[in-house]
């Protein structure tokens, strides 16, 4: 079976199309600041709908559940990181350059709580969000420059690659959870990840 064809740099989408992506962006935006105004637990679709000058059932078609804005927030972040560390070509060079990524990232989301909240999806959704069995980008990249680095001697002694990149994740994630939002992420994420280091 072979793939789908990529479509064609001259197929212009139809005004339907552009008409669902601006909705759908007006809708994820609204939502975010919704957060960033009740928090996400107490955010109401109905707001969010109101603020997007949509109906609620046009939110629902683009995003099931808060729960999915927040993933979307989460792919969306995660492409930015991933980005910022493709100049890492080594274990050592990426776990130098992940805390300050991360920190960057994540103070460019809006809104106390929201990054917390967006960190927390994996444990709000744990049944069919399992971390290790996701083909996220940054999974992907984690674990290459760990099995590279455990060849090249960079990953601590005892320590399976893919083990460590499924504990280097959970790890910063658990601290980003915990975390008071005045701490000094930068130096609190260095230790964590120099955990992993020969």
């Amino acid at each position: 079976m072979s793939a789908a064809p990529s479509p064609s740099p001259f197929e212009r989408p139809s005004a339907r199309e552009i008409q669902r992506q601006r909705t759908r962006a007006r809708l994820f935006a609204a939502a975010l600041a919704e957060f960033a105004r009740a928090g996400f637990d107490n955010a109401s679709v109905a707001e969010i709908a109101r603020a997007a000058d949509v109906s609620r059932p046009s939110f629902y078609f683009h995003f099931p559940t808060k729960e999915h804005v927040l993933l979307e927030l989460q792919w969306r972040k995660e492409l930015d990181l991933v980005e910022r560390l493709q100049g890492s070509h080594t274990l050592r060079e990426l776990l130098a350059a992940l805390p300050d990524a991360i920190a960057d990232v994540y103070a460019s989301i809006e809104g106390p709580g929201v990054a917390r909240d967006m960190v927390m999806i994996y444990a709000r959704l744990p049944e069919y969000l399992p971390l290790a069995e996701q083909p996220f980008p940054l999974v992907r990249l984690l674990e290459r420059r760990f099995t590279e680095g455990a060849q090249r001697g960079e990953l601590r002694a005892g320590l399976d690659p893919s083990q460590a990149t499924f504990l280097c994740l959970t790890s910063v994630f658990g601290y980003l959870i915990a975390a008071p939002p005045d701490a000094d992420h930068r130096a609190n994420l260095r230790a964590v990840v120099g955990l992993y280091l020969a």
